[in-house]
Order: C-alpha cells, then structure tokens, then sequence
C-alpha cells in the first residue's frame, strides 16, 4: 500500500495530511510533541486581507482550517467590509488552546491517518535522490513511505534570539531540527536564513482596560467554513491602545541590546510585519503606532500585543510596555523573542510544490519563504494534493492566478521567488474582482469535485448554492421594474425614473439601490427567502449587485486575461538547453535558468523578462517540437 507521511504539526503539516487522508491515502503525520499540533506560536488569529480569502479556498478544497477556526474562534470581524465584495476578508480571534485540542482531535479521529512522534533526521532513497524509501528518525527507526511533505516550519536549523542571547530552538520551549536540515543543505538546495518574530504575552489582570479603545466583534459573528453550521464560543471583545513617545524613547536608547539592531540577526524579517524597533526606525515621522490587545484563550489569562513584535532583552520589553496607557503596571508572561531558521529557495519547486531533483518530496509553508498560518496551510494543502495525485499517476492540481489566491501565492514562489517572507496580500493579485473570498465554493467547484475530499453532502451544499445564484441572476433578467410593476414603488422611492421600464438587473446596477432597496425587490423574486444550508441572505445580495455592477470591469479583465492563457499552456520542454539559446540577451537566459519557468506565462511574469524574449523562446520550443 501507498504512504505518504507528512513531517510537522503546523498548519502546514495539518492541511498536508488532512487532505491526503480525505482523499483516501494512507498518511502518517510524523511531529516532534503530538501536544502542540496546531500551535499558535505568534498572533492567535485566523485569515485577514487576503489570508482570509484563502482560508475559505482551502475550505471550499475540504481544508480543515476553516472549520476549526469556527470551532474555536471568541472574536470575528469582516475587515475592509465598507470597501467592497472583492477585497473584504473574513478574521477571527482563536482560542488558542482550544484550536490545537480541536486540531488534533480532528486528524485523530481521521479515517486513514495514523499521528506518530518523533523527529525526522533525514530522508533516504534507494539509489541516490531517486526511488523514496522513507523517512529515518533520530531513534534510528524508519518510516517507510512513498512520498514525503516536508512542512517543518521554523524548526529547521532554528534559533531563538532575545537580546543578546541566542537558543538553539525551533520556537519556544522546543528543539531546533538540525539533522535533517544539514542533510538538505547537503544536498545542494540553495538556502537562506530568514526572520520572525513574536510579541509579549501578559497577564490579564494586570492591565487596566478602561483606559483601552474597545473593539467589538460582528454580532451575529459569520463562519469562515462553508460547512459550519455556527459560532459555539462565547464571544469577546478586542482593544486597541497606541505607542506614546516614552516608547519611542524607550526603544530608541535600548537599540543596540536589540537582536536585530546588534548585530546578532543574520535572517531576513517580514516587510509586512515589523518589530517594534523596525517601525520606529523605517517610520520616523509616524509618531504612534496602533497596537491591538488581543485575548490568547478563554481558558487562560494570557493577553497578546499583535504590533508590538521584539526581540529586546526582557527588562526592556517590561519599560516598553508599561509606557502604554493603561499597562503601567502591566506583568509579562512570556517575553517576546525574533527567531532565524532555514528556508530553502522555492524556485527549486515545481507549480505542484514537489522539489526539483529529490523524488517524491514536496514542501510546504515557512520552509519555502513564507510566513503566516494562513500561507503556509495553502501550500500545505496543495501538496498533500498533489503528492497524492502523484503516486496515483495523476495529473497535479494547478490553481490558476485567476482562480485563487493560493494560487497567485504557488505562482509567485515558483515563478519569481522572494529574498523576504511572503506574505499574502490582495495588492498581489491582479485579477482579484474574480477572486472575492465569499465566491469561492463556486468558483473552485470544479476543483474540488476532481480533488475528491469533501463528503458527498457537502459537495451536494456548493453544487445547490451555485445553482441558486444562478437562478436568481436569471430572474432578475427576466423581471420587469415599471411604474405599475411590485418594484415600482421601491425604484422610485429611490430617485430611480422609470418611464420605459427596465429590467432588476439594470435596476440593481443603479447607484441610488442600496442594501435596503435591494432585499425589499429580493424579496419579491420567488424562492429568495427561502432558508437553505450555507445561503446568507445579506451576503447573497452583495454578491449579486457586486456581481451585476463589476460585470463590465470583469469582462475587461476577462479579454486581457485570454490572451495571457495561452502562454501557460504552451510548456517549455525539460531538455530545452536554455542556456544555449541564441538571440535572447545574457540577463534574461541568467533568470530563465535561476528560475526554470515550466511554462511560457511562468516565464513571462519573471520580472525581467520582455515579451520579446518571450516570443523568442516559443519559437525555439516550436522549432524544437517540429524536428
């Protein structure tokens, strides 16, 4: 029997096996401690601008992060909810606690997938990096197996910095992995050394939180998962305080006890998410900075200070946070720490994440130069796909950038690498009018009816929701808004003049309908208040006057976007010597072999490369097919 065995118990390496066991493969999660499955190690929180987005992909894939974030979640916001369908994302607060109980519970309870601690000292084949044996552990036993999802997150040469004191440790309290990353290194796979970082925790009791902006959650909060039939947490509120300029001061006169600014970092830190110190450095003129007051658990007294990232020694985090409104007695739990590991140069990947040159391996999550729960699951998703699909001599699942953005994610790694943790954002995706997170269970439909992994009821839920918009576009066509008609009243009680009569669809397109307009003529339509599993009516309405008024902008980019499609068809053969092309300038055959495109629409989103260039290489690859 076939076995993949995925190594770590990220979120990476949860998606990675949770899928392959939803698709029937037998799979071994192979993890340093089984109880920290799921482990939240920085900010406690789920999706975002663009991470939420591909939480629900995943979700609507039969991924699992989804549904445990509904499971366990205390505070859910709509981010960017006045700003538009397309770039609104879903966010939620976790009980951290309770989402690695429920992570783990989740895959103990799957059917095909067997959890094993242990650590993984290398991987061995039988001739060479060819033929996959198994995984071999520092015990010395071996895991046989076929394929292996690599997802090991921070742990691979990993080393905690707080001042000037350096930990060998993967995060924590827990071991760095050392065995298995010098046999990578040794490998030749091109490697760099990157940074993170993790804020305070504070004890709840000591922090004086009238003096706090409070932040409340959505009432009624909205699920992430399409399958969720609610939210059972009791929900609480977030706060928001700000730096002062004793802070600033504070950070100012202690920077060189910073890791980062004394010289003890040798890693590159996300440009996304800085540390405190960085902020006030590359920012100067800013004045304050908004730190948000989050709880870690409904079942411990833990506080996190997302915004508020460093590496200080301890005694000057104390001086830090203490210079907050309201924190000026404020005890800390846990300091905040930065911390360096190796990640490994993601152009060595292929579209399907499995590595070039090491048979039957695929990796996943921080270890490709990402950072985020939410990027690293993506992956960790598609490759447990896709390793499946692989031993089943199947075609891989490649999410076009037009489709998903796990898909502008996998693109960009492979295609254009990073030199700094990636982090998703919806600035990445140029098609992202398509890409609004609350469409995606019908727009990977297809998709996931070819994955296989979601029930059968399940899929049944997506299939009847897809259809039910359907029918509601078509009623709206086909309704008739006069002076005499039902709608009447409403169009006109707007501003709208109706004096040839035109269709709801027209009427909806409309500026002066708003929300309020919209349900009453809604309303009206035969089978829109019906009740059924998944449909949010408010959330159907949107999608729909999004979907009627973004329509011209859509079949624009549509037209744009035909033309592109046609390049990622076109493969460029494996044995083309592209070193050996005449024609092309030096730069670009330097990055067309740094970054071995697959296709010629890869190869044409190398920044760098011309459309000449481009034409160029589909003449070679045309010549070449006709001898």
């Amino acid at each position: 029997m076939m076995h993949v065995v995925v190594i770590g118990g990220g979120h990476a390496g949860i998606e990675a096996a949770h899928i392959a066991a939803r698709m029937g493969m037998a799979t071994t999660l192979l993890t340093m401690n089984l109880d920290q499955i799921g482990q939240m190690s920085c900010n406690p929180s789920i999706g975002g601008v663009g991470k939420g987005h591909m939480v629900r992909e995943l979700d609507a894939l039969g991924g699992a992060m989804g549904r445990l974030i509904d499971a366990t979640g205390i505070h859910f916001r709509i981010l960017n909810e006045s700003r538009g369908v397309a770039v609104r994302g879903p966010r939620a607060q976790a009980d951290k606690v309770k989402y690695r109980m429920a992570a783990r519970r989740v895959l103990e309870h799957a059917e095909h997938l067997k959890l094993r601690q242990g650590t993984a000292a290398g991987l061995v084949w039988r001739l060479g990096t060819r033929g996959l044996r198994g995984v071999e552990l520092l015990d010395g036993s071996l895991i046989p197996c076929d394929a292996v999802v690599l997802t090991s997150g921070t742990f691979l040469n990993g080393r905690i910095l707080i001042g000037d004191r350096r930990l060998e440790a993967g995060r924590a309290g827990e071991p760095a992995s050392t065995h298995l990353a010098e046999q990578l290194r040794s490998l030749g796979l091109r490697h760099r050394r990157l940074k993170t970082g993790t804020s305070p925790r504070l004890a709840r009791g000591s922090i004086d939180f009238t003096r706090l902006q409070i932040q409340p959650g959505d009432d009624p909060p909205r699920p992430f998962s399409f399958f969720s039939p609610g939210i059972p947490q009791p929900q609480v509120p977030c706060h928001i305080v700000h730096t002062t300029a004793e802070t600033e001061r504070i950070v100012r006169e202690n920077l060189p006890k910073s890791s980062l600014y004394g010289g003890h970092i040798e890693g590159i830190g996300p440009r996304y998410c800085p540390s405190i110190e960085d902020k006030f450095v590359k920012f100067p003129n800013k004045g304050r900075h908004q730190v948000f007051v989050e709880p870690e658990s409904l079942e411990t007294e833990e506080i996190y200070l997302a915004g508020l990232s460093t590496s200080m020694p301890p005694e000057v985090q104390v001086q830090m946070v203490r210079s907050l409104p309201g924190f000026e007695v404020a005890e800390i739990l846990r300091p905040g720490y930065a911390i360096e590991y190796d990640s490994f140069d993601p152009l060595q990947l292929r579209r399907d994440l499995s590595v070039e040159g090491l048979d039957g391996v695929w990796f996943a999550g921080q270890v490709n130069g990402t950072t985020g729960y939410e990027e690293a699951a993506g992956q960790g998703l598609l490759a447990g796909i896709n390793a499946v699909r692989w031993l089943r001599d199947r075609e891989p699942i490649i999410l076009a950038r037009d489709q998903a953005y796990i898909g502008v994610m996998v693109d960009d790694l492979v295609t254009k690498g990073t030199d700094e943790p990636y982090r998703m954002l919806t600035a990445r995706a140029e098609h992202r009018l398509g890409l609004a997170c609350d469409l995606a269970d019908g727009r990977l439909l297809e998709v996931a009816r070819e994955v296989g992994a979601l029930l059968p009821e399940e899929l049944t839920r997506m299939e009847a929701k897809v259809v039910r918009r359907h029918r509601t576009k078509v009623l709206c066509e086909e309704a008739w808004v006069t002076q005499t008609s039902a709608f009447g009243p409403i169009a006109t009680g707007a501003g709208v003049r109706l004096e040839s009569g035109l269709t709801l669809s027209d009427l909806f397109r409309r500026q002066q309908i708003g929300p309020v307009e919209a349900d009453a003529c809604l309303a009206l339509l035969e089978g829109w208040d019906l009740e059924s599993p998944g449909w949010h009516h408010a959330t159907e309405r949107d999608l729909l006057l999004f979907d009627l008024r973004y329509a011209p902008y859509r079949d624009r980019e549509a037209k744009l976007l035909e033309g592109q499609r046609g390049w990622d068809h076109v493969r460029i053969p494996s044995d083309l010597r592209v070193e050996q092309l005449h024609g092309i300038s030096r730069e670009a055959l330097e990055k067309l072999v740094l970054h071995r495109p697959e296709t010629l629409g890869q190869a044409s989103r190398i920044p760098g490369i011309t459309p000449a260039a481009v034409t160029l290489l589909h003449l070679f690859i045309h010549r070449l097919r006709s001898i």
